[in-house]
């Protein structure tokens, strides 16, 4: 010991002394940091202690008041409507009641709190604080939680079984057998012809004068003009815009709607409408225009009608995109101010039948007067008779005015009214009338009928007012079309266009179109025979029951 002892020990007594202090001292430094540590988790351990007690009163304390209160409307709700839905029973049928803490039993509980956990009344009354605010709020999580179920249960849907279809249900007799329905008359029926003279003669004479054309048909026809002109003017500037009148649409009724009377024709190349309706075109076109030129006239006739149903108030009615020459039918109210009743026009894009037509009708009125009597007739009987409709399989307005012409330039005998539409036709000079060729439009009217009825071959004939002369047809159309009689295929009547002799006016036509105007032929000549009325003679046609059910 002396010798590892160090300075400032004399004997070993001294350090052993000093080592024991140490170890002492050591050992109470220790001691006293383990109390420390157990003091502050029994202080924590009271804390989580008091925090429950706490809790318990604070729950208690408010069962008690919520208890004394009135029931609320959601409690009366589970009371009335859902008592074994829900699981509740009200006080009194085999529950206990709620927990009820009196005063006295409160402040005991708090005393002893106080005297066991060594806290400040601050510090008591800040943890009752956040203990209240957090029961309250888990009171109205509750409350809301609860009116969330008792919807949920309240509007459970019940998915029924899938109705078993008609016919099973014909089968058991459960269903009753369908009724045909009644077909229901028009608000505003179309009356038939009435005419106050007596005798045919007469009866044409009364009605030429109201389908003729007439100044204020061309006015209405050139205001239109001008308002479809500005509607368009926006999108397509450099588009000309022609209107033409076929005879007098105010007083037009029954099929007028599907043979209107005034034709409206926006001309414009087709580099301008290429251009414009790349630009600004309304509707999606995604066709090339560049290859087609038939998609392009389409695309611009659907960009101008949308145009005028929104600009100019117009009314759609039907479109017609399957024919040679694409077009919509608009009806134009009479609100617009246009004319005393609402009418009906058609619209196309570079449509050159209307002006081919009126250039025709009136280049052979200069030669023969009487053209346009008998091409108003056949129009207006053609059209009430329901085959003057190219979009449904027949012959177009067009089409029976070159057969009027044609019947003029060889259905007589002796010299024809008219000379062949050639060379130079519409520059010759007028010359005067054969003689003995004198008659009424009423008997050039019946002399037509009888002409197409009997003498003309639909079959081996064509009709060229070009050549002016009956011959077989230049070239040979077939109708993919089936006969009447269900075992051959047979032509269509081929009616040449003079101002594009490669074109086939009848060659749109259905099996059906043909089958009707044979029919309608037919009826005709044998009512003009037996000296009928033109009131009979232009019946409104309408659809048989046995057309209408094969739709």
């Amino acid at each position: 010991l002396k010798e590892i002892s160090p300075a400032g020990f004399p004997s070993a007594e001294h350090l052993l002394a000093n080592m024991a202090t140490t170890c002492l001292a050591h050992s109470a430094a220790t001691q006293r940091a383990r109390c420390r540590a157990l003091s502050f988790r029994l202080t924590l351990l009271q804390v989580l202690l008091f925090s429950v007690v706490a809790a318990a009163i604070l729950y208690a304390f408010l069962a008690q008041a919520v208890g004394t209160q009135e029931p609320s409307d959601h409690e009366a709700f589970q009371d009335t409507v859902m008592p074994e839905t829900m699981g509740w029973q009200s006080p009194g049928e085999g529950t206990s009641s709620r927990p009820r803490v009196g005063v006295l039993s409160l402040a005991i509980l708090a005393a002893q709190l106080r005297a066991s956990f060594p806290l400040r009344a601050l510090d008591m009354a800040l943890i009752l604080l956040v203990l209240m605010v957090a029961k309250l709020r888990k009171a109205d999580l509750t409350s809301k939680e609860s009116s969330v179920e008792v919807s949920l249960q309240v509007c459970t849907f019940h998915p029924r079984s899938r109705r078993p279809s008609r016919a099973k249900r014909m089968e058991r007799g459960e269903a009753r057998p369908a009724v045909p329905k009644e077909r229901r008359s028009n608000v505003v029926p179309v009356l038939p012809v009435k005419f106050n003279a007596v005798g045919f003669e007469a009866e044409v004479e009364e009605l030429l004068p109201q389908i003729a054309r007439t100044p204020v048909g061309d006015k209405v026809a050139e205001n239109l003009a001008v308002a479809v002109y500005a509607t368009i003017q926006p999108v397509i500037p450099e588009a000309k815009v022609v209107g033409f009148t076929f005879g007098n649409p105010i007083p037009s009724k029954a099929f007028g709607m599907a043979v209107p009377e005034i034709h409206i024709v926006l001309q414009a190349s087709s580099e301008v409408l290429l251009r414009r309706l790349e630009a600004g075109c309304t509707r999606s076109c995604s066709v090339s225009f560049h290859t087609d030129s038939k998609k392009l006239q389409k695309c611009a006739i659907r960009t101008c009608t949308d145009l005028l149903l929104v600009g100019a108030g117009f009314k759609f009615r039907r479109s017609a995109f399957k024919t040679d020459e694409p077009k919509t039918c608009l009806l134009v109210p009479a609100s617009l101010g246009f004319c005393p009743n609402s009418i009906a026009i058609e619209f196309s894009v570079n449509n050159s039948t209307p002006r081919r037509s009126l250039t025709l009708i009136s280049r052979c009125m200069e030669l023969e007067p009487r053209v346009e009597a008998l091409c108003l007739l056949v129009r207006r009987w053609a059209r009430d008779r329901g085959i003057a409709h190219a979009a449904q399989g027949h012959l177009p307005p067009y089409a029976w005015a070159l057969l009027t012409i044609f019947f003029l330039q060889v259905g007589f005998e002796s010299d024809a009214c008219l000379p062949p539409v050639g060379a130079g036709f519409l520059q010759a000079p007028a010359r005067r009338q054969a003689p003995g060729t004198q008659k009424s439009s009423a008997a050039l009217f019946k002399e037509f009928m009888a002409f197409y009825a009997r003498d003309f071959d639909w079959h081996f004939e064509g009709v060229s007012v070009r050549l002016g002369s009956r011959a077989p047809p230049q070239t040979t159309l077939l109708l993919k079309s089936i006969s009447c009689d269900h075992r051959k295929e047979e032509a269509g009547p081929f009616i040449e266009d003079p101002f594009e002799v490669t074109r086939n006016l009848g060659g749109g036509m259905t099996s059906n179109g043909v089958k009707r105007l044979r029919e309608e032929l037919l009826r005709a000549d044998a009512l003009c025979s037996s000296d009928a009325s033109l009131a009979e003679l232009l019946q409104l046609w309408a659809p048989t029951t046995e057309l209408e059910g094969s739709g």
